[in-house]
């Protein structure tokens, strides 16, 4: 079911505040349960979206470089790494299909609790059960077409990689200066920083927007990414100003939880803590796009919530269509 379109204009920022007033209402008064559900939720949707984890590759490539701190100190330790590789493919090959089947049931999981998410923010409920059934399918779809948008932008990722490190290894091979492989890595990185940003757009275009749409329209997600075109042909201005005004949200986020981490001593780091302390933020976050869609016409709370009762009657047929002779009722027997 689709509401009717607003008439007003949408705007992000009034969608970031409609968002706020969603998240004051449905998670106060305070639920120690309901906020730790959520939290839950939330924390297993962050699990495929990607996150730092290398520290102990730049110590290894650091002990293998030297402790000298020179420039060529990299250059080195990928010389050393692709030995390395070279004298272990067995290990590095099995290693690297480890990784991308736990990647695959991360990106599973994800797809799933993502729906999840959006049905608790837009309902008002504390539910992981049932959201998860009643939307698997469309989960499932929605993990399709991550696995073929994600995989793909991170083969790109790794060729642009690959080709600079087989650049820097060529380079360093034909005794260039280090100023003019750097000059020659410029733009290379520059590349790199670009891929980037469009998987996180992408990404975003897949959480924000194309998920709630399956569940507004009932639609797979290949037909739910044409609407979403559909949209942003129709209204970039928009979709631009939302892209750009997360970024500059999402920097505050950051700052906040920084502060929030140091004042709880750094237990609000820990994962499943952080989420459900902190859900207010992410809630709100969540409710944004929806209510940005919600102006646009598609509207997913009132998809998901039951219409307000407004008959006893099941069946508009069975309710009374004439006037009643009060003379033939026998007050006698039961009315039901």
């Amino acid at each position: 079911m689709v509401a009717s379109a607003s008439r007003r204009t949408p705007s992000a920022i009034d969608a970031l505040g409609e968002g706020i007033s969603h998240m004051r209402e449905k998670l106060f008064p305070f639920s120690f349960v309901g906020w730790l559900t959520l939290g839950f939720v939330s924390l297993l949707e962050s699990c495929g979206s990607g996150s730092g984890g290398g520290g102990g590759i730049q110590n290894r490539l650091g002990k293998s470089g030297g402790a000298s701190g020179s420039i060529g100190d990299p250059i080195r330790a990928i010389e050393g790494a692709f030995n390395w590789i070279a004298d272990h493919m067995i290990l590095f090959v099995g290693g690297l299909m480890v990784v991308m089947l736990v990647s695959l049931l991360f990106m599973w999981l994800r797809s799933r609790t993502i729906f999840v998410y959006i049905d608790d923010v837009a309902t008002g409920r504390f539910d992981l059960v049932r959201p998860w059934g009643q939307h698997g399918a469309l989960a499932d779809s929605f993990f399709g077409l991550s696995l073929v948008v994600q995989g793909t932008a991170f083969i790109v990722i790794v060729l642009i990689v690959g080709l600079g490190t087989l650049f820097v290894v060529w380079a360093r091979a034909q005794a260039w200066a280090v100023g003019v492989i750097l000059m020659g890595v410029i733009p290379i990185g520059f590349i790199f920083v670009l891929a980037l940003i469009t998987a996180a757009l992408l990404d975003m275009a897949l959480r924000d927007f194309i998920a709630p749409i399956q569940i507004s329209r009932n639609l797979g997600s290949q037909a739910a990414g044409g609407v979403l075109l559909s949209m942003v042909s129709g209204n970039p201005g928009l979709f631009i100003g939302y892209a750009l005004l997360k970024f500059l949200v999402g920097i505050g986020i950051g700052i906040v939880l920084f502060i929030g981490v140091c004042l709880t001593c750094c237990i609000g780091a820990l994962p499943l803590v952080n989420q459900t302390l902190f859900q207010p933020i992410y809630y709100a976050e969540r409710a944004w796009s929806l209510k940005l869609l919600a102006q646009m016409g598609d509207d997913v709370a009132g998809t998901l919530l039951p219409p307000p009762s407004g008959s006893r009657y099941d069946d508009p047929g069975d309710a009374p269509t004439g006037p009643i002779n009060l003379s033939e009722v026998n007050l006698d027997e039961p009315q039901v």
